[in-house]
């Protein structure tokens, strides 16, 4: 069974439940699903065990933030996958830790947004939509399937941590900013390009 961490917001009721609407969809169809909010520690009750046992405020905070942090980092190499929520005016920092993690890791990162609301005029941040080859969907029942079609699209016994997607950016990355540098005429530096990307 593929497992999917749920990165989105989770600060106030609405956030919270549109990411249990999520985790719901994907489990319906068989997924297992880490929910951070649901699955993971309830951290918040602990700052008065420190305290009982002895431990200031600075210190529990930095145990408790370490803490979040490990746990986090655990289910998104865990996992198998990563759903993006990017609903919102800017997408949760936190979510864009998690999905750079996944996407690093060689995981399947599918993105989410149904909100019209972007930064640059009308579109989201390429560095965003490149973790997801560009493509994002706008309707939580799709999710599952869109997971179920990249995953039977991998090759069989890829390796659960790959970087070979992180090399090939910064293979293309070096030649763009070579390109950057010294391309004066801006055609064949658009011809390049499309060359590069293969767009």
């Amino acid at each position: 069974m593929k497992k999917i961490y749920c990165a989105g917001p989770l600060f106030n009721g609405k956030e919270k439940e549109e990411m249990s609407e999520i985790a719901e969809g994907l489990e319906r169809a068989g997924y297992q699903v880490f929910l951070p909010h649901r699955d993971g520690f309830e951290f918040s009750g602990l700052a008065s065990v420190f305290k009982e046992i002895g431990l200031n405020e600075s210190s529990t905070n930095a145990i408790l933030n370490r803490a979040i942090f490990t746990l986090d980092v655990f289910q998104v190499l865990d996992s198998d996958g990563l759903i993006l929520n990017i609903n919102g005016r800017v997408p949760d920092e936190g979510a864009m830790v998690e999905a750079g993690i996944a996407w690093n890791a060689g995981k399947e990162v599918v993105i989410y947004k149904n909100d019209a609301r972007t930064l640059l005029n009308g579109s989201d941040n390429p560095l965003l939509l490149g973790l997801s080859d560009f493509n994002t969907v706008d309707c939580i029942e799709t999710i599952p399937e869109t997971f179920t079609k990249r995953f039977q699209k991998q090759k069989p016994g890829k390796l659960k941590i790959d970087n070979s997607s992180l090399n090939d950016i910064y293979e293309r990355g070096k030649t763009i900013a070579d390109l950057a540098k010294n391309g004066s005429n801006r055609k064949e530096v658009c011809l390049r390009l499309k060359s590069i990307l293969g767009a």
